[in-house]
């Protein structure tokens, strides 16, 4: 397990990544996922408010959080985030979604991609979830209270 200080990336810090203790551990698996996310946030040339990455299963549970949610620490290869001011609708989930699939590939992981009212969630699949998925990009659409499974056929595919 690795133990970082200070920010871990040009626009992303310790305390964003855990808002509990801030000399929390992580993977090495971690540590792909923020340059894919700085390279997404590079990229987007806006702000990305973050609403929840990493948590330990008690902070999970309290969110309504799966069980083998990415957002479990160490691993933590997951984000949950907004814009400022503007809403993530579905034209804007499919952009943003077909760059982190494709920023995800060119690092060597598989991307996951969720819509939710609040914003979106962006992820990198672990080895087991890649092998249930057939080695695919997964996304979801949540707005309406119910997660339905890979809705958007531009994304299909990825």
């Amino acid at each position: 397990m690795i133990v970082l200080q200070g920010n871990l990336s040009k626009n992303f810090t310790q305390a964003e990544y855990h808002r509990g203790d801030a000399k929390v551990g992580m993977t090495k698996e971690t540590i792909v996922f923020i340059r894919v996310l700085q390279a997404f946030r590079n990229w987007l040339k806006a702000s990305m408010i973050v609403i929840s990455w990493g948590r330990t299963k008690a902070e999970n549970a309290a969110v309504g959080g799966i069980p083998n949610s990415n957002h479990l620490l160490p691993r933590a290869c997951a984000l949950d985030w907004h814009l400022t001011n503007r809403t993530i609708d579905k034209t804007l989930f499919i952009k943003y979604a077909k760059k982190w699939a494709s920023l995800c590939k060119s690092a060597g992981v598989l991307g996951e991609c969720g819509l939710y009212n609040w914003g979106m969630h962006i992820g990198i699949q672990n080895s087991a979830q890649a092998k249930a998925n057939g080695g695919r990009f997964v996304h979801w659409d949540s707005r309406t209270g119910k997660q339905i499974n890979n809705p958007f056929t531009e994304l299909r595919g990825l």
